[in-house]
């Protein structure tokens, strides 16, 4: 839908007025005159595009529904497209690192969105998602390039800098689950203590997914 918009409009810096606001959540009805229009498409996708925007507690929109009159599919995509808006640079708001989205997904379960909902969608993608910019206890910086579906605060990371900062000579990479230092403990002495914002220290995560 978006692409029945101006380029002047979407690329807008700074925060877009009411009546800019207006015209762009027409998006949806654009979106769905040209899903419309086009052969063969499950009518579950047109729900879908329908109501990406509606939100839980009625402040949403097209339609401002509320609760359960949001289809199973449109509370689903809600989820999804504010992630990935959240983790997005756009012209108005600077992109989240994807732990901050996640918690910014979480503060919003039970008004924006089902609280349950959320909690699935973040067992799905981890509380430190793949592509997170994370520092561990010991000062290390890393990437997680995969989940630990059990044990969510225990991904796998790319270690990147070492203890001082440090460009490592070679990148190694650790399970927090069965690592050697957190096997058989009840307590790991090697841990996540935070997500960084995208960008620190210079790294792009995306630098390091062929």
């Amino acid at each position: 839908g978006k692409t029945q918009l101006t380029n002047e409009l979407l690329k807008k810096p700074g925060k877009p007025s009411d009546s800019e606001w207006q015209i762009i959540r027409a998006h949806v009805d654009h979106g769905i005159k040209l899903i419309d229009a086009a052969p063969n498409v499950d009518k579950r996708i047109v729900t879908m595009i329908a109501t990406h925007h509606e939100r839980l507690d009625g402040n949403g929109y097209p339609h401002n529904l509320k609760g359960d009159e949001i289809p199973l599919l449109g509370r689903v995509a809600a989820i999804v497209d504010s992630y990935d808006a959240m983790i997005s640079q756009r012209s108005y708001a600077t992109a989240k690192s994807t732990y901050d989205a996640v918690r910014e997904l979480k503060h919003l379960g039970g008004t924006a969105f089902p609280s349950e909902m959320v909690e699935l969608f973040i067992q799905a993608v981890g509380v430190f998602p793949t592509g997170t910019l994370v520092e561990l206890n010991t000062g290390e910086v890393g990437v997680v390039t995969g989940q630990n579906r059990y044990r969510r605060l225990r991904p796998e990371v790319m270690l990147i800098l070492d203890a001082k900062k440090t460009v490592r000579e070679e990148f190694s990479t650790v399970d927090l689950l069965t690592c050697d230092e957190n096997t058989g403990k009840a307590e790991p002495t090697w841990w996540i203590t935070r997500g960084l914002e995208r960008g620190a220290y210079g790294i792009d995560p995306s630098e390091y997914f062929l």
